[in-house]
């Protein structure tokens, strides 16, 4: 059976072009938070939002679009916050199950203020402070 309405169920690709990382596109509930954490943390800007609406999806910040041509490492931080399992260490999957997860014992948003936590905002005005 297939679905009524297309438009809500896009088939986007796996990128396995990456020797130790795959992503599964279709998984992304774009919560931002890959895109904050290289952005943010890593300072390497691999991941971004692209589209509008209905269209909107997750991309690859490379020219050929794959994750093999950035500079991307286990290690960073981008690896280890996504809550649904976007991208995933080859071999490895969905080794802790569910229950066990950070995501299960708290929100995926107050999650991501301690992964990826804002800048502080430096100054102020008399406006934000009630002064006016």
């Amino acid at each position: 059976m297939t679905p009524r309405f297309n438009e809500f169920y896009p088939d986007r690709p796996l990128d396995a072009s990456h020797p130790a990382i795959l992503l599964d596109f279709n998984r992304c509930i774009l919560c931002e938070l890959c895109v904050r954490a290289s952005s943010e943390v890593d300072g390497k800007n691999v991941f971004a939002l692209a589209g509008r609406g209905i269209t909107k999806h997750l991309i690859v910040n490379a020219e050929s679009g794959k994750l093999a041509d950035t500079d991307i490492a286990l290690t960073d931080k981008a690896m280890q916050v996504c809550p649904v399992g976007v991208i995933l260490k080859k071999g490895v999957g969905f080794s802790v199950p569910i229950g066990a997860r950070r995501y299960d014992q708290r929100p995926v948003g107050a999650q991501a203020l301690d992964d990826a936590p804002r800048p502080a905002v430096s100054g102020s005005c008399d406006a934000c402070e009630g002064n006016s």
